[in-house]
């Protein structure tokens, strides 16, 4: 994989697939993120989405200031050959040639990997991450990814990732999810199904996760009840994963992090009287430092650190 990095050439292509908006920039080795874009993930079928990441990546090409070592993608669900394998949210875009395509149209070197292990990945090198020797990462946005690193090394147990461990059952008779399970913790912990409940607790047509996080910081009842909810929940998941996987540190990643404290604080209690003694004595729980744009630095950053991947 070390020849996939081209001396002198700092800055890659960073693409974030995800299950509702695609997001794409310039990354370099540092972390510095420019030109930033993003358009909705949705589209007619799977070539025709590849069609809006080239046009847009074009654009990011003729914008550089510097040169391009290569392309690197990271796209919600499982990953092979090239291509989205599964993911219940996309399914659409399962089988698509996404690597293929875009190093053939842009005439450069394309890593593609789950966005579980690119958000894992930014964490560990840009912020909590930093120190631990075995690293979890829970990031939560349209489905609940988990990644993590052990002993410097992601973790790869199935399908190029660590299985997925977002759809970890926290309430057997809880709602279905989209994989066909129930109960979920995805299915109770995406920002949009939170989202969502929280514009049918409100009576109102429409709701951002956004709306929901800043009427909690403003001590709206509803929306704190609802965050704590969450936190709950997420507590279950987290110390579920710590018994099988016994990190010694675990973050809460993505745009469910955007809750901030009242998340932290509901997932830690439930996480401390839900873990058993063994992992508990090991594992910190802890709000991740990357935000929005830890999946496009975590891509960037698999690209330039080869032998992490």
């Amino acid at each position: 994989m070390t020849d996939r990095l081209i001396s002198g050439e700092p800055s890659v292509i960073a693409i974030d697939i995800g299950g509702g908006s695609t997001k794409l920039a310039l990354v370099d080795r540092q972390g510095e993120i420019r030109n930033w874009q993003s358009f909705s993930t949705q589209a007619p079928s799977g070539l025709e989405f590849i069609d809006k990441v080239l046009t847009a990546s074009r654009q990011l090409q003729t914008e550089a200031d510097m040169p391009i070592a290569g392309v690197s993608v990271a796209v919600a669900g499982f990953v092979a050959d090239g291509a989205l394998e599964f993911n219940a949210n996309l399914p659409w875009l399962e089988g698509a040639p996404i690597a293929p395509r875009l190093a053939k149209e842009l005439g450069l070197p394309v890593l593609i990997d789950a966005d579980s292990n690119a958000a894992c990945v930014a964490e560990y090198i840009f912020g909590q991450g930093q120190g631990s020797s075995r690293f979890l990462c829970l990031t939560g946005g349209t489905g609940l990814g988990v990644g993590m690193i052990a002993q410097g090394k992601l973790l790869r147990i199935a399908h190029g990732c660590i299985g997925d461990a977002g759809h970890v059952i926290v309430s057997p008779e809880g709602p279905a999810c989209s994989c066909g399970g129930r109960g979920c913790a995805e299915a109770l912990l995406s920002t949009a199904t939170l989202a969502k409940r929280y514009a049918e607790l409100t009576s109102r047509p429409k709701h951002s996760f956004r709306a929901l996080v800043e009427d909690a910081k403003l001590g709206k009842p509803q929306a704190l009840t609802l965050i704590e909810e969450a936190g709950y929940w997420l507590g279950i998941a987290a110390a579920s994963l710590a018994t099988i996987l016994l990190p010694d540190r675990i973050a809460i990643a993505g745009g469910l992090s955007q809750a901030g404290d009242p998340l932290l604080t509901a997932a830690e209690a439930s996480f401390r009287s839900h873990g058993g003694f063994f992992p508990l004595a090991r594992a910190s729980l802890v709000l991740a430092k990357k935000g929005e744009h830890a999946t496009l630095l975590g891509a960037a950053a698999s690209f330039f650190h080869p032998a992490l991947v």
